[in-house]
């Protein structure tokens, strides 16, 4: 048995398609107003940007991802979420995946560097932070994390020099000087130590 649709049907039928195309759109539009959440992964940041949930940033980080595979600031905001969280290793996968998006980027290699140090790998917390001063040596930041991380390891005369020069570079950081002043009186409670600095400190 078969059907012949006359026109007024085909509009009937058109019309009803379009209807419940137009409540299919109302649906989704109410739902991106329920949730608040824009579908432009710059602006998912920006919502991320605004709440102190870790899982709700990392859930809206995700949704940028998914949306541009390659945006870099997703990858790096979503490892330094993590990194928060306690999760360094999961964190120094994003801070990698950023890192084959933007192979120079220093900032990334300083930020795998406080991961290393958060999981107590100090070496390879060493290793990032001499990335950096290879190409940029006069970094504060990452001369007074190596410094710290080096400390960690007990090899008290090579953080003291790492300190020495982030001083040098900026003579006005307290937290630094702070710390040198930390140090010399563990060495000196110490007494002599192989790695310690020599008398040559003024």
């Amino acid at each position: 048995m078969s059907f012949h649709w006359n026109s007024e049907d085909s509009d009937m039928t058109e019309e009803n398609a379009s209807a419940k195309m137009e409540k299919a759109k109302q649906k989704e539009s109410e739902a991106a107003e329920i949730t608040g959440e824009p579908e432009d992964p710059r602006q998912l940041l920006i919502k991320a940007g605004e709440t102190d949930n870790y899982e709700d940033k990392l859930r809206l980080y995700d949704k940028a991802i998914a949306l541009d595979p390659l945006y870099l600031d997703a990858w790096i905001q979503k490892g330094f979420a993590l990194d928060r969280m306690g999760k360094s290793k999961e964190a120094l996968a994003c801070y990698d995946r950023a890192l084959e998006i933007d192979p120079e980027n220093l900032g990334i290699r300083c930020l795998k560097g406080f991961a290393f140090n958060n999981l107590k790998e100090f070496e390879k917390s060493i290793e990032s932070y001499d990335e950096v001063l290879r190409v940029k040596p006069d970094d504060v930041f990452s001369l007074y994390q190596k410094g710290m991380a080096l400390e960690s390891l007990g090899r008290y005369g090579e953080a003291m020099k790492c300190y020495d020069s982030a001083l040098e570079i900026d003579p006005t950081d307290v937290l630094i000087r702070e710390k040198q002043m930390r140090l010399l009186e563990l060495i000196y409670k110490k007494g002599t130590l192989v790695d310690s600095p020599d008398s040559g400190f003024n």
